[in-house]
């Protein structure tokens, strides 16, 4: 008997589906679903796992949480525990029939780690042991799935140790910091400080982002606008030099300017410029785009683009590619969105090429870029259909062309005053007809050297220079990108810990509260790696070195546990100061 194992039920019944021409046999063990049919000539039996069915945890003794256990738990052994107890009872009743395991669960770190610590348990319950292949596919569709069982591969184990590295090390770090900040400051029970290796830098860009904005001076400048008029036809125009910042000189140029009923053209400049398409998705740019475009909460965005994943509607939603595989089956797709009223004429338009030249970014050996594979035959909700939309248009922008900006800039004195009026206007769509784009058009009338302008009004205006802005959760994940924090899997999961633990506020503009600015204080003046990205990219890298089998997970968890150990005797030298800063004034001892 061949054993599939798929990652989750849905993911696991369109597996069943589709390999056995729709002939699979749907079964329950204990209300959980596995699917029998025949692959090959063999029977087989697919089992959909709930993700990880193992969790890793502290031996019982050190899950008391005490300042005695606290040094102890750099070095601890950990043991691994059966959480999903109903699908490990069900690959334990198969395992003795199972001459083949195919891991089906998805193509990443985490997906590599649940398949391979799934199919080592059913090796145990077998006591044996078993022919282990891996299927490889970035969507569920009836090409991309047969062609990854037609193309059976061995598993990547250095990528499974590298997740398995990063839950263990996670799992100590926030257990050690978290229990030691807790017990320090005595919030104790449901007032719990929760503090850890990625979480607590994230939050201390946010904190910092809201120190430059109160130490923001705002310098005050003036600015000169005018209405003008030509044939009848009014258009606007500015002081050509922008920002004047001495009032005096304003006040100057307002009074010159305002003398005169007329303006002179002296000069009209005409350009065209290409509007570059934008990039494929990556999964960082998707979640800024559905935060922008949609509002979505990057940690929903994430969740509704796994359910379109799941259903089948576009390819797996977690990537670093930004470039399209040349065999990626263009045409296929617009084949298929073609049938959707409001894609059809942007995908017919693009079916009459022969060949397909998209925008392309960053390359990634990964999956590719998230695109649209099959449209929806069911129903979506709401958000899942609005999602599944800027993914499609977002495909089908990068295949189009460029877009063209006509840019008219009219230079006109006024007086001896010098203003310009600037006019721009879309005169090539493309991309820009399916995909949202922030671009104003503004309209000049078909002014020449010499024509004489009415001046209609003039303004002068104060205005003060802008502190930098709080980051949105888009631009929060782009910052976290760059400096190394986290993965494209779990930086949306960060931000909604520190939503969680009601360490910042506001979605649209993050801020961080009394209790995530002292924290963060806290973590600069006594135990400072933890406040800064370096110590986290460092390990990212270590983690990323396993699974390129340049680094052993010893190495890693060595180097991590002396880390760590400093950071707790830092922490443990000021204990009072903690508790000064963070105490919970008595309400929260537990």
């Amino acid at each position: 008997m061949i054993l599939i194992l798929a990652e989750k039920p849905i993911a696991g019944a369109r597996i069943a589906t589709i390999l056995s021409s729709g002939r699979a046999r749907k079964k329950t063990y204990r209300k959980h679903p596995y699917w029998e049919f025949e692959l090959n000539g063999r029977p087989a039996v697919l089992v959909p796992l709930k993700g990880h069915i193992i969790d890793v945890d502290f031996l019982p003794e050190l899950n008391r949480w005490s300042e005695d256990t606290l040094s102890t738990l750099p070095d601890a052994p950990l043991e691994h525990v059966v959480t999903e107890r109903t699908v490990a009872s069900l690959l334990k009743s198969l395992a003795p029939k199972v001459e083949e395991i195919i891991i089906a669960t998805d193509a990443d770190r985490e997906g590599e780690a649940i398949g391979l610590e799934s199919a080592e348990l059913v090796m145990k319950y077998a006591r044996r042991e078993i022919p282990l292949r891996r299927a490889y596919f970035s969507a569920l569709t009836k090409r991309d799935i047969l062609s990854a069982f037609e193309n059976l591969r061995e598993p990547k184990r250095a990528l499974a140790e590298s997740a398995f590295t990063r839950r263990e090390i996670d799992l100590i770090w926030g257990a050690a910091l978290t229990r030691a900040i807790s017990l320090y400051s005595n919030r104790r029970g449901k007032a719990f400080l929760s503090i850890g290796r990625v979480q607590s830098p994230t939050l201390a860009i946010i904190v910092e982002r809201e120190r430059e904005i109160e130490r923001f001076v705002p310098i005050p400048y003036w600015t000169i606008d005018a209405t003008l008029a030509f044939s009848g036809e009014k258009f606007s125009a500015r002081y050509a030099e922008g920002q004047i910042w001495q009032e005096p000189m304003a006040q100057m140029l307002y009074k010159t300017a305002k003398a005169a009923k007329q303006g002179t053209v002296t000069r009209v400049e005409l350009r065209q410029d290409k509007i570059p398409r934008p990039v494929p998705f990556d999964t960082t740019t998707f979640l800024r785009e559905a935060n922008k475009h949609l509002g979505l909460p990057t940690s929903e965005a994430l969740k509704i683009a796994e359910s379109l994943y799941m259903k089948g509607l576009i390819s797996y939603p977690r990537t670093d590619n930004q470039t399209y595989p040349p065999s990626l089956g263009f045409r296929g797709i617009l084949n298929k969105l073609k049938s959707v009223k409001n894609y059809a004429p942007f995908a017919e338009e693009l079916l009459q090429q022969d060949v397909f030249r998209p925008s392309s970014g960053r390359k990634a050996d990964d999956h590719p870029p998230i695109h649209p594979v099959d449209v929806s035959k069911g129903k979506l909700s709401e958000k899942e259909r609005k999602v599944y939309d800027l993914i499609a248009r977002r495909f089908l922008a990068t295949l189009m062309a460029p877009g063209t900006l006509e840019r008219r800039n009219v230079h006109i004195n006024i007086n001896g005053v010098p203003f310009v009026a600037e006019g721009r206007r879309i005169t090539q769509k493309g991309w820009t007809a399916v995909y949202p784009v922030s671009l104003r058009e503004s309209a000049v009338p078909p002014l020449s050297d010499g024509d004489r302008v009415d001046v209609v009004s003039l303004k002068l205006a104060k205005s003060q220079t802008k502190p930098p802005s709080r980051y949105s959760e888009g631009e929060l994940v782009k910052r976290m990108e760059a400096l190394g924090l986290g993965t494209k899997s779990t930086r949306a999961e960060i931000i909604a810990k520190l939503f969680a633990r009601k360490y910042i506020s506001g979605r649209k503009a993050i801020k961080p509260t009394e209790l995530g600015r002292k924290l963060v204080e806290v973590l600069e003046r006594y135990a400072p790696e933890l406040a800064t990205p370096n110590m986290t990219a460092e390990l990212e890298k270590a983690l990323d070195a396993i699974a390129a089998g340049e680094k052993t997970k010893q190495d890693v968890f060595s180097v991590s546990a002396d880390r760590l150990k400093s950071v707790l005797n830092e922490l443990s030298q000021h204990k009072s100061e903690i508790r000064q800063s963070l105490g919970d004034e008595g309400g929260a001892a537990a």
